[in-house]
């Protein structure tokens, strides 16, 4: 394998300096026998690299950063007698892109012959019922690398090198001669089984792959908010039967179609393809404007598109809900760049307090946390974004996809959201009561990991919790075995209040669990869970690494967060956000000496609240008739307005 690289470093985990930012090699064509495809190894793929023979483009490598063994048919024209040149070379050198490249081989056989060698018969079955199920098969040759096989997708199968998805869970699969490791699963609510398979040509073996449900679901609908197809999105790779069968083999209860100011029905084909009995298809649009991305979500088909022209935040959800009657709108990707804007960019918003600069006020009823087609380098970035909102006072439910627009390189189901609700039968999911239950923030984020909480055993997620002068917060942190969690965090109003070591990080099920009792909390507040974990290196379910990198270096993970849960620490029934409290003492406190004094019997979060008050009314946070008070002030309170003073650096 070379390493290969065009300008500066993309990753630490590569040397400082390539091997050659480009690749020509030399190979002798006899004529009486000339190669008719060849393969290679290719490792980090992200930017566009162009494949020659003697100039002429014979293809672009994979854009995938997945470790993969491809190949592609070598037309005879391109070929001459003797000396020929293979080159390849990045398309946009400007592009950081570091990647290996290697294993280059030249076959005889014609690529169908030669990727057709050996046919293998796969069964995907529950370990239960005995009964084949929609899953994944992932495919390594011997050298850990995702081998291309001879088949091609058609209505029961999604396929892409190593990987082959069957809505069956029955399918033939053919490859050369050799050693290979198979692994079956489907989705993160199961186990996984590996065997390791020796092909010959005279041998028509059959392998059984038994898996178990290893997490348990009920009383949750598996939900992906944000799902494209290549058919409707024209990027990715996945068709619209390839999506169908990947929805039924990654276990999607609830999808949601989201090509890009599209409405698309998957009703009619998911019948068509025998489908339908897996999953409740939904009709979504991603109203893709330029100053943001915005899933919508139920669309009636035949409804008039919003206008995604507008550049105003609250004119375009106005738009949404007129055109679509779209009651869920999620913010996509905040934290990305799309069209020279980052919607939470510091330019344009407040991380801290919830407060949009240019945006106006935030009007979507959701906003993702989890993309795992799109990780941020910071993962609890977005969830301070969210903890913001939900300080201010806005209610706001988080939410987890995958934006998939791939079979197999960001699939479809990594991440997603799990929505209180009935899931016993996939096929006939309540849409009505599951877009309630999302709205009102009955729903868990999972990326690897299923994390659910309650208070005093009673009170769940999108929940306010009453009647009680003791609270204790109950946690489970569930996951498959090749998932490993190591820690799991309760957070009040966003900031940390306990961690825990997870030391049976392998167990499959329930990895954690235990109580916590929220003694001392001095107001109303919201509790939120998160258990984080390793990131997944296995190529059956690989987690990927940022698009939109802040830093050569990355640590994978994996997570799993609850909804929020609101505290009534004060007994009048109601909740009070930070932002609530802060305003009343504001308005009481005719001196600014007085205000700090009193805000002495309140967390951080009220504090910064009330510095930002001050600072709204044009008071100097930095005069002495803010900082020698503070001098006196406690902890929580000095922290409050550092923090916020520094949130207005830009």
């Amino acid at each position: 394998m070379i390493h290969l690289r065009n300008g500066p470093r993309e990753w630490d985990t590569f040397a400082e300096t390539p091997e050659a930012n480009a690749l020509k090699h030399d190979f002798i064509v006899d004529s009486a026998n000339p190669p008719r495809c060849l393969s290679f190894r290719q490792v980090d793929v992200k930017q566009n690299w162009r494949i020659a023979i003697n100039d002429h483009e014979l293809g672009r490598l994979t854009r995938d950063e997945n470790d993969m063994t491809v190949f592609f048919k070598l037309p005879q024209e391109m070929l001459r007698e003797g000396v020929n040149e293979f080159t390849l070379t990045q398309t946009n050198p400007s592009a950081p892109d570091d990647i290996y490249f290697g294993y280059l081989t030249f076959h005889a056989e014609e690529l169908s012959a030669h990727l057709s060698q050996c046919k293998v018969r796969l069964r995907i079955t529950s370990n239960s019922s005995q009964q084949t199920m929609p899953g994944r098969l992932t495919i390594l040759d011997q050298n850990g690398s995702l081998f291309t096989t001879g088949n091609q997708s058609d209505a029961t199968t999604a396929v892409r090198p190593g990987v082959v998805y069957t809505s069956t869970g029955d399918v033939v699969v053919s490859l050369p001669e050799g050693r290979y490791t198979i692994t079956a699963g489907r989705g993160v609510e199961w186990g996984i089984k590996t065997q390791v398979v020796n092909l010959k040509a005279d041998r028509f073996e059959t392998y059984s792959f038994p898996i178990f449900k290893e997490v348990d679901t009920a009383g949750y609908i598996s939900c992906d908010t944000h799902v494209h197809t290549f058919t409707h999105s024209r990027h990715g790779d996945a068709t619209l039967d390839e999506r169908l069968v990947t929805i039924a083999g990654e276990g999607i209860q609830l999808p949601i179609a989201t090509d890009h100011n599209l409405h698309i029905n998957y009703e009619a084909r998911a019948n068509e393809l025998g489908l339908r009995q897996h999953f409740t298809p939904v009709v979504g649009n991603e109203v893709t404007t330029k100053v943001g991305h915005f899933n919508a979500f139920p669309v009636a088909p035949h409804s008039p598109l919003p206008d995604h022209t507008l550049s105003d935040w609250s004119k375009i959800v106005e738009s949404i809900k007129k055109s679509t009657g779209a009651q869920i709108i999620i913010l996509n990707h905040a934290r990305d760049v799309h069209s020279g804007i980052t919607p939470f960019g510091p330019d344009r918003h407040n991380s801290l307090t919830g407060q949009s600069v240019l945006n106006g006020p935030f009007v979507a009823s959701a906003m993702e946390l989890i993309n795992s087609g799109a990780t941020q380098t910071d993962v609890m970035q977005l969830y301070r974004d969210w903890f913001g909102f939900l300080n201010r006072g806005i209610h706001v439910t988080g939410i987890g996809c995958s934006d998939s627009h791939d079979v197999a390189r960001h699939f479809i189901g990594q991440g997603r959201t799990y929505i209180r609700g009935d899931s016993s039968d996939p096929a006939a999911i309540n849409v009505t009561n599951a877009v309630t239950s999302l709205l009102a923030g009955r729903a868990n984020v999972s990326y690897g990991l299923f994390t659910t909480m309650t208070v005093n055993q009673i009170f769940e997620v999108g929940d306010l919790a009453t009647g009680s002068e003791n609270y204790t917060a109950h946690i489970k942190v569930q996951g498959p075995s090749w998932v490993e969690a190591k820690t799991v965090t309760l957070f009040v109003n966003g900031y940390e209040y306990e961690t825990f070591a997870i030391t049976d990080s392998k167990k499959p099920g329930v990895k954690w669990m235990g109580s916590i009792p929220l003694g001392n909390l001095p107001h109303d507040c919201f509790i939120v869970a998160i258990a984080q974990g390793d990131g997944v290196r296995s190529l059956h379910w690989p987690t990927a690494k940022p698009y939109q990198p802040d830093s050569p270096h990355f640590t994978p993970y994996t997570l799993g967060s609850t909804g929020a849960i609101q505290i009534d620490i004060d007994g009048d029934g109601t909740f009070q956000a930070a932002s609530h409290y802060a305003a009343k003492l504001t308005k009481s406190s005719t001196a600014i000496d007085n205000l700090i004094s009193q805000l002495n019997g309140y967390d951080r979060t009220v504090a910064i609240h009330a510095a930002n008050i001050l600072h709204q009314s044009g008071t100097n946070l930095s005069s002495d008739d803010v900082q020698l008070p503070l001098k006196k002030a406690n902890a929580q309170v000095r922290h409050g307005f550092s923090l916020f003073q520094r949130s207005l650096i830009r």
